[in-house]
């Protein structure tokens, strides 16, 4: 029989933030995050509704408009990526440039979700805010390391 636990999460985590490693190995990073929040959901939703009237001004008569369920992958890609950005990453640690030198902050970190140009980023950030707060995830990764 399942129990109720197995599908709530950390409220207090969820709304003020967590690290989570993310990435393959050996190319692992942390990101604390928040979880998905009222706040992302609302700003997320808000974010697609201006792409579709962004995108509506732009066709031509006749042409099917387009609606908040109805963008292009690749425009709710961007507007997921500045979502996930504004309202869950509070931090990064780890992810170091490619020329070696310092770490990537917080801030260019956030301007690189979103920009639209690192979609790897996006998927590992939404994927930390999906795991926080979530206590199972804690218990695997603690028996991991033992």
């Amino acid at each position: 029989m399942a129990r109720l636990s197995s599908f709530t999460r950390n409220q207090s985590r969820v709304s003020e933030g967590e690290r989570i490693v993310v990435g393959p190995a050996g190319e692992q990073f942390g990101i604390t995050t928040r979880g998905f929040t009222p706040a992302y959901r609302d700003t997320f939703y808000a974010l697609k509704a201006e792409a579709a009237r962004r995108l509506n001004r732009t066709i031509v008569p006749g042409a099917t408009l387009y609606t908040p369920d109805t963008l292009p992958p690749s425009e709710e890609d961007k507007v997921q990526g500045i979502a996930i950005s504004r309202e869950c990453v509070l931090g990064v640690d780890g992810l170091q440039k490619d020329d070696d030198g310092p770490d990537i902050t917080v801030d260019e970190f956030k301007a690189m979700l979103e920009s639209g140009n690192y979609p790897v980023l996006v998927f590992l950030a939404i994927s930390a805010a999906g795991r926080v707060g979530d206590e199972r995830v804690q218990q695997n990764e603690a028996a991991v390391g033992n």
